[in-house]
């Protein structure tokens, strides 16, 4: 089965069936057991993130627009949210992101049907209806949330790092940017000042290969963005943002570097977006046959493969999983549509430190 096709086809590409045992499983193994159970996790938040986006780019499109605003999906990006979480320490590390902040929160646990609110406008949202698409936060696990501004994160990233280091915390700053980001001066300072102190800080680029709508070679004199951090002392390299397991052993050498004091790590992860920059967004830069070329690695599906030759899910289990999530991100969504809207007196809480108006003692 061709996974290019199946991507449109349906919401995640389905894997052809290994050759081997019963249901495609090699040599009779099976998955019952609890062997393979973290494998199995992480395919199921990929899935989970991936049905997400789908159901969110058909809400945002029916009429009357209950998500309004601008909204990014991850489509495609699965591997790197997933494999950041297999490593994050909940507590004791912290992320901070771009406004394509969906997969990276799902991922490091919250709770679809509050994401699903916090797109409709609603109270039980995790920024409380007021944050949208591109707002996700979850500071309680660490999860500092997406930020609307082109680079303008990136120093927050630093500050998390240098607050680790400086407190002891054995924490590490996950900061993740797109390609785009590069060009801005937040950039440069942030990674210079980060190697200058040696701070735990992991700068990741996801690398879909296009700001926007500009692609990296016409953005970009150096078109190896690797390179881009080659001035700042610190290791800085490619990796394959479509293969979770690549993902998870660079992260955990990046981690464990940072953890021992030895500073920051600037690594770009390449990887494709199925979708958009943005909903209204119709991918004019992009032809068929490129997007159907990088849509037979899906990373979903490379996984699932993966796991299926390795005897850790069969076939009709990969199946079982995709229906069981199609169903609960269907029930998040008519339970977040149920749900409030903030009061109007609600509008001014959450954005100032002091009550607004403002009363002075």
């Amino acid at each position: 089965m061709a996974v290019a096709n199946e991507v449109e086809k349906r919401s995640v590409a389905k894997p052809p069936a290994a050759a081997g045992g019963p249901n495609g499983s090699p040599h009779g193994a099976t998955a019952e057991s609890s062997k393979g159970q973290v494998e199995r996790d992480r395919l199921r938040t990929m899935l989970l993130i991936r049905k997400f986006e789908e159901r969110t780019f058909v809400e945002y499109q029916k009429q009357g627009q209950k998500i309004g605003g601008f909204c990014h999906l991850y489509n495609g990006q699965e591997a790197i949210a997933v494999g950041i979480a297999a490593i994050f320490k909940k507590g004791v590390d912290a992320l901070v992101n771009g406004y394509r902040c969906h997969g990276h929160s799902l991922a490091l646990g919250m709770d679809p049907r509050r994401a699903m609110a916090e797109l409709f406008g609603k109270k039980t949202g995790v920024s409380k209806g007021k944050g949208g698409s591109m707002h996700f936060f979850d500071a309680e696990v660490g999860n500092h949330g997406g930020h609307g501004i082109v680079g303008g994160h990136i120093p927050l990233g630093l500050g998390m790092a240098f607050a680790q280091k400086y407190k002891k915390s054995g924490g590490v700053t996950f900061c993740l940017f797109g390609d785009g980001a590069i060009n801005q001066g937040t950039f440069l300072e942030s990674l210079n000042l980060a190697s200058l102190h040696k701070v735990p800080a992991i700068f990741i680029v996801e690398n879909n290969g296009v700001a926007m709508g500009t692609q990296v070679e016409r953005s970009s004199a150096e078109k190896d963005l690797a390179q881009r951090g080659a001035g700042f002392a610190m290791p800085h390299y490619n990796i394959d943002g479509n293969d979770v397991d690549t993902v998870i052993a660079e992260m955990t050498k990046a981690a464990d570097r940072a953890r021992k004091g030895e500073g920051p790590t600037f690594m770009v992860a390449n990887t494709y977006r199925f979708r958009g920059h943005s909903m209204s967004d119709a991918m004019k830069y992009r032809t068929k046959d490129e997007a159907e070329k990088a849509k037979l690695r899906d990373p979903i599906a490379l996984y699932a493969q993966r796991l299926i030759q390795q005897g850790i899910v069969t076939q009709a289990q990969y199946e079982q999983m995709e229906e069981e999530i199609t169903a609960q991100v269907l029930e998040a969504t008519a339970q977040a549509d149920a749900d409030p809207h903030p009061d109007l007196d609600e509008r001014f809480e959450d954005a100032l430190a002091e009550k607004y108006p403002y009363q002075p003692e």
